[in-house]
C-alpha cells in the first residue's frame, strides 16, 4: 500500500510548489499511470515515494507518506530499496557493471546478500525479464529496450514488490516498447505494484488499472486511460530542388574503438528549408550520425560537407550547426533560465529575442529560475531554445519529443520549423514518434543496422 496524505513539496529556490495537497492511495498489486503535462509533478511524486525526497533532494516538504508500512522520509533509502524499485527515464544512469548478469546482481551484493542467494535472485530476475540470452553481453551494447528491462531486473532481484517507472517507453522504438509493456504486464499479473509516468498513451488502455491526471502539482482526475489525441496532418513542405545543399554525405562509415561498424556506406543530402525525420530501431546508428554531422565524431571513411565546410571538426561548426542532445542535462550549465538561452548569441555578439523563445517553449514564468529546478521535459525545451537562439544553418535534434506531452513537443517542433524557415536552415531530427514525423517532416531517412535503407526521395 502507498498512501499520501496532504503532501506538498517545493524544490529549493523553485518559484512555486511542485506538489500541492496530494492525497493518494495505491492498493497492493495495482498498476497506476500518472499522466499530465511536462512539469506537472509526476516525477516529483515518484521521488517522494522512493525516499529521494527529502533524503537526497532537499526542499520544503509537508504532509505524510507511508509506503508498505514505512515512512520514506524517515527510513534509510538502503532499507526502502528492498521494497521500492525505481527505473529512471534514462536507465543508463543506474547501470553500473560491465555485463548484464553482473548488473542484475549489483543491488543484491550491495545489500550484503550471500553469494548463493544473489545467484538465485539474479537467475530469477533475468528469466522474468527475458534477458537470459544476453546475460553475458556487455551492457553498453544493449538496445534501449534491453537497458530498460535490465534496470527493472536489477530492482526485482533485490526483492522489491513496488516498481516506480519514470517515462519507461519514451526513448523506445515500437518493437522495444511492446516487449517492455509485455514484461510489465507479466509482473503486474504476478502481483507487483506498478506506478508509472508516461506521455505515450497508445496501448496502455488494456493494461493499467487507472489513471491519475496531474496539473500544476495537483491530482485533478482519477479515472480510465484516455485515448491518445491525434495531430492534424499538415501538407508536406515544398522543398526547392535548387535550394542550397547544407549537408552532403557520401559513403560515410564509422566504428567506435574495438567495436563493429555502427554506420556503413551512408549517403544523403539535406537542402535549405528541409525538415527531415531520422528513423530506425534503437541502436541502429541515428545518434552516431547526428554526432558526425555536428563534428563531435569524425567519419573514418567517406566524404562529409556541412554548412559549406568539408570534413569538418567540431570547432569548424560552432554557430553554424546546432545540436540538441537526447539528454538535455548534457548541455545546460548556467544558473538562470534566461542566461541559458542568451549565452550562445551573446558570445557571438548577436542579439536575441528572449521573450520569444521563453514564450514559445512555455518557460516564461521560469525566466529567473535555476535550470536545475525545472522538470526533465522543461529542461528539454530550455536546451532546444538555447540551440535555436543561435540561429544555426543546420539544426540537429536527437529525440526532441522525449519526456514531453503532445502540446509541448508540438509547440517545440512548430518553433523549430518556423526558425528553419526564417533562417533558411535545414532540420534533421531523430525520432521513434511516428506522429511527430508525420506532422512535421517533409521526408524521412530510415537507418537499419547502420545502413541507410530509405532516403525518402522519389
Amino acid at each position: 500500500m502507498i498512501e499520501l496524505r496532504g503532501v506538498s513539496y517545493r524544490y529549493p529556490e523553485a518559484p512555486r510548489p511542485a506538489l500541492q495537497g496530494i492525497d493518494l492511495a495505491v492498493r497492493d498489486g495495482e498498476w497506476v499511470l500518472l499522466a499530465g503535462p511536462s512539469g506537472c509533478g509526476k516525477s516529483t511524486l515518484l521521488y517522494l515515494i522512493n525516499g529521494l525526497i527529502p533524503q537526497v533532494i532537499d526542499g520544503e516538504l509537508n504532509g505524510e507518506a507511508v509506503v508498505d508500512g514505512l515512512r520514506p522520509a524517515q527510513v534509510p533509502i538502503r532499507e526502502l530499496s528492498r521494497r521500492v524499485g525505481t527505473v529512471f527515464q534514462n536507465p543508463e544512469l543506474q547501470l553500473f557493471m560491465l555485463r548484464t548478469e553482473e548488473d542484475v546482481a549489483f543491488g543484491c551484493e550491495n545489500l550484503g546478500m550471500a553469494p548463493e542467494e544473489t545467484h538465485r535472485r539474479t537467475d530469477s530476475a533475468l528469466a522474468r525479464l527475458s534477458l537470459n540470452a544476453i546475460r553475458r553481453q556487455e551492457v553498453f551494447t544493449l538496445s534501449g529496450g534491453q537497458k530498460q528491462r535490465l534496470a527493472i531486473a536489477g530492482a526485482l532481484a533485490t526483492g522489491t514488490r513496488i516498481l516506480l517507472l519514470d517515462e519507461p517507453t519514451s526513448d523506445l522504438d515500437d518493437r522495444s516498447r511492446a516487449e517492455l509493456l509485455a514484461s510489465l504486464r507479466e509482473l503486474h499479473d504476478a502481483g507487483h505494484t506498478v506506478v508509472m509516468t508516461e506521455h505515450r498513451l497508445d496501448g496502455l488502455a488494456g493494461l493499467v488499472d487507472r489513471v491519475l491526471t496531474m496539473e500544476d502539482g495537483r491530482i485533478v482526475c482519477n479515472g480510465a486511460c484516455p485515448a491518445p489525441c491525434s495531430l492534424a496532418l499538415r501538407p508536406p513542405a515544398q522543398v526547392d530542388n535548387e535550394a542550397t545543399v547544407l549537408v552532403e554525405a557520401e559513403a560515410i562509415e564509422f566504428a567506435y574503438p574495438g567495436r563493429e561498424r555502427v554506420l556503413a556506406d551512408v549517403s544523403f543530402h539535406l537542402r535549405a528549408g528541409e525538415v527531415v525525420a531520422l528513423t530506425g530501431a534503437n541502436g541502429c546508428g541515428k545518434t552516431t550520425l547526428l554526432k558526425l554531422l555536428c563534428g563531435l565524431l569524425r567519419p573514418q571513411k567517406g566524404r562529409l560537407r556541412v554548412a559549406g565546410i568539408s570534413q569538418p571538426a567540431l570547432r569548424d561548426l560552432v554557430g553554424a550547426v546546432g545540436f540538441l542532445f537526447q539528454n538535455p542535462d548534457e548541455q545546460i550549465f548556467t544558473d538562470r533560465v534566461a542566461d541559458e538561452i542568451a549565452f550562445g548569441p551573446h558570445n557571438f555578439g548577436r542579439t536575441v529575442d528572449l521573450d520569444r523563445y521563453l514564450n514559445q517553449t512555455r518557460l516564461g514564468r521560469y525566466r529567473e529560475a535555476h535550470p536545475r529546478s525545472l522538470s526533465r521535459g522543461e529542461r528539454q525545451r530550455l536546451a532546444a531554445a538555447a540551440v535555436l537562439a543561435m540561429r544555426p544553418k543546420v539544426i540537429l535534434l536527437d529525440e526532441p519529443t522525449t519526456g514531453l506531452d503532445q502540446p509541448a513537443w508540438s509547440a517545440l517542433m512548430e518553433l523549430v520549423v518556423a526558425e528553419a524557415r526564417e533562417s533558411e536552415a535545414c532540420v534533421l531530427f531523430s525520432t521513434h514518434h511516428g506522429e511527430a514525423a508525420d506532422a512535421f517532416a517533409s521526408r524521412r531517412l530510415r537507418i537499419d543496422e547502420g545502413r541507410l535503407v530509405d532516403d525518402g526521395l522519389p
